[in-house]
């Protein structure tokens, strides 16, 4: 009950703010792993912008290969219900290692109050307030615990990230993009 009830609250969220579009767009990045095409092992959904799915690979040869299975790829996903009308292919670096230690995130009585001045303009039932705080002053701590772990900030987008470079993945993505153009 408690769950459907959070379920409903963020629905109308999504509703009222008018991002329930932008969500159900963003979906097939969340689901790849269960609805990729066959034959797409090793690719990377990004993000999706306009109905066009930005997908990332490791090299050249499996772009050429997916190029010439675009069209099918395309009419596959749409079977599923994605409402895509393009792929664009982008080479993505490696992943990084993960760190050598873990992480130890500790929140902080200063993340809890940052957090509450970030929603205190923002009408929530009280239940998914306390949440959202505690979720808001978990990602602020998580943040300063990679920046010690040796992480970075991106000079672009200010995401905090493990890597070489001083721009994180997406937007190398976005740079190479933007030369395409």
């Amino acid at each position: 009950m408690i769950i459907e009830d959070l379920w409903k609250t963020l629905e109308r969220l999504l509703q009222r703010y008018g991002l329930e579009g932008k969500l159900r767009e963003q979906l097939i990045v969340v689901e790849w792993n269960a609805e990729a095409p066959v034959g797409t092992q090793g690719t990377k959904p990004l993000y999706v912008k306009d109905r066009v799915l930005y997908l990332g690979v490791r090299n050249h040869v499996i772009v050429q290969e997916l190029s010439l299975r675009k069209e099918s790829l395309i009419r596959g996903l749409r079977e599923k219900g994605y409402e895509i009308e393009d792929i664009r292919f982008q080479i993505i670096p490696p992943d990084s290692p993960p760190p050598q230690l873990p992480l130890v995130v500790e929140v902080t009585t200063e993340d809890e109050s940052w957090a509450q001045r970030v929603l205190e303009d923002i009408e929530l039932p009280e239940g998914l307030r306390k949440r959202m705080i505690a979720f808001l002053a978990t990602a602020r701590a998580r943040e300063r615990a990679m920046l010690a772990a040796g992480a970075q900030k991106c000079h672009s987008c200010g995401a905090v990230f493990f890597g070489e470079g001083d721009c994180c993945p997406i937007c190398l993505v976005e740079a190479g993009k933007s030369h395409e153009d």
